[in-house]
């Protein structure tokens, strides 16, 4: 046996932490989606809430036809940067202190602006933002960061479809900003 395997193991099994630059076509989307109505746009937190500043633009669409979900509330929360969740209502995260709403444009799509969460619980790389799409079946759907999710988190979120991996981009500014699909099940379910 190589004196090097573990090395390699652990080189192969590392998170690739780097985060590129927006290129022209990322710019001209996170353009349209700082235009978005007042509606589809949501701060989580306020300005001067401590961690790196992070801006999401998210796509809704039903999964089996692929189409966009136009006026679909949706309600996200997450941990702050130093991994807690500080519910209002005790023992409630969907109360947590870092929370907001809007509902999709016509054509699916929100604004969120907020932090990056923190690492959750005991563990190191699950930074996730809890995503509640009202009146599907299921409702629950999280963003994981490609850049902050380890091993057996980016296999667990491939095999699920309640779970998404956006790929972190930097501005000019240094913010952190991601472009997403998420594909919900049976939006708009009548029991």
């Amino acid at each position: 046996m190589s004196k090097y395997l573990p090395l390699l193991f652990l080189v192969a099994c590392g998170i690739d932490r780097e985060i590129s630059g927006l290129s022209k076509d990322n710019l001209s989307t996170l353009q349209e989606y700082e235009q978005l109505g007042i509606e589809s746009h949501v701060q989580i937190g306020s300005d001067n809430e401590p961690g790196e500043s992070l801006v999401l633009c998210l796509l809704f669409v039903d999964l089996s036809s692929k189409k966009p979900l136009a006026n679909q509330r949706v309600h996200f929360y997450h941990a702050d940067n130093d991994g807690e969740y500080r519910p209002v209502i005790p023992g409630d995260e969907t109360t947590a202190r870092l929370n907001g709403e809007a509902t999709t444009d016509q054509n699916g799509r929100i604004f969120l602006r907020t932090t990056l969460p923190g690492d959750y619980g005991s563990s190191a790389d699950n930074r996730h933002i809890h995503t509640t799409v009202f009146k599907a079946k299921p409702e629950a759907y999280d963003i994981h960061f490609k850049q902050f999710t380890g091993f057996m988190g980016s296999r667990f979120i491939s095999g699920s479809d309640q779970h998404f991996l956006a790929d972190l981009k930097k501005d000019a500014s240094n913010n952190l900003v991601a472009f997403l699909i998420i594909e919900v099940k049976n939006p708009n379910f009548l029991p």
